[in-house]
């Protein structure tokens, strides 16, 4: 039994998807306000190439040293520093660009910069970062003890959010930017991961780790640099949304896709960062926790 908690005002409404043969109450998603930057600038900095202090993408091509080429990148490294063998890469990179680019219907015209750095230490250490300079920069934080498919994997989120950058250029809500790189890193994380979104989902819930998407939209819990699970919290989190993505793909298409991701842009007011939420009821005529609701219930039907 699949059971979806839904909070709205101190309220709570328990959700039996395999045995309710209608959708929950609707809540709309809120629209949050933040005093602080800081959460921003940690989430920010990862997804949209904000800047930060580990990594300065316009010093790549001028510190750097470009170790090799192919058709789609450029690969430089800073300090000799290359944890992965050159011909692998040319080769490996190569078809990770062109099945992310058929996955999401979209290239770039400029050549893709790829460097790798040490990974970073902490809770919530990333494992890639993008750029979105003149010239999109992937960042990749692997050493010699990371694994191939974990390398690709990543490769393949980071050009995701290369081309969703391009493709949705109002895509600014985390979840959903999040989702979709993962989305389109499709084979290369199930590569790494060892199982697909959608059984991936499944096991969550089955060995209750499931984090309900409604709850964590915020996507809080995938970037506490305090908590010891952020690492895990994020991978469950990311394989929730992309599976959810598939959902909405396969079930109402890639227009609708396309214009929840023509979201409203965040402000800034009275010293406050507005963050508006994506405006599912006017796409699906649902609000995310029914849509939630829709999805976990058609994949316990398909797991049957």
């Amino acid at each position: 039994m699949i059971v979806l908690f839904v909070n709205k005002n101190n309220a709570s409404e328990s959700i039996s998807p395999l045995t309710l043969s209608t959708t929950p109450t609707p809540y709309p998603l809120p629209t949050q306000a933040y005093d602080s930057p800081s959460y921003f600038t940690t989430i920010f900095g990862q997804i949209f190439g904000k800047r930060n202090q580990s990594v300065d993408p316009s010093q790549i091509t001028t510190d750097g040293q470009r170790q090799a080429e192919n058709e789609y990148f450029d690969l430089y490294s800073e300090n000799g520093y290359l944890p992965v063998d050159v011909q692998w890469w040319q080769k490996e990179s190569k078809q990770v660009y062109e099945y992310v680019s058929q996955r999401l219907g979209a290239t770039v015209s400029e050549k893709v910069i790829v460097t790798f750095v040490p990974p970073n230490s902490g809770n919530c250490a990333p494992r890639g970062t993008t750029f979105h300079e003149q010239q999109p920069v992937i960042v990749i934080f692997a050493d010699k003890d990371t694994s191939k498919e974990q390398i690709l994997a990543v490769l393949a989120h980071e050009l995701g959010h290369v081309f969703i950058h391009q493709k949705y250029e109002n895509l600014s809500d985390v979840a959903l930017n999040e989702g979709m790189a993962t989305w389109a890193a499709g084979d290369y994380w199930k590569g790494w991961k060892g199982v697909d979104f959608n059984s991936g989902v499944v096991g969550f819930v089955n060995d209750k780790t499931y984090l309900p998407l409604f709850q964590n939209f915020d996507m809080s819990k995938a970037y506490d640099d305090n908590s010891p699970d952020c690492i895990i919290h994020r991978d469950v989190l990311l394989t929730e949304l992309a599976s959810f993505l598939d959902y909405l793909i396969q079930n109402y298409g890639s227009e609708k896709l396309a214009a929840l991701f023509d979201v409203p842009q965040p402000e800034l007011t009275n010293n406050q960062r507005i963050i508006y939420p994506p405006n599912f009821k006017d796409v699906y005529d649902l609000e995310f926790n029914q849509l939630e609701y829709e999805w976990l219930k058609t994949l316990f039907s398909l797991s049957q």
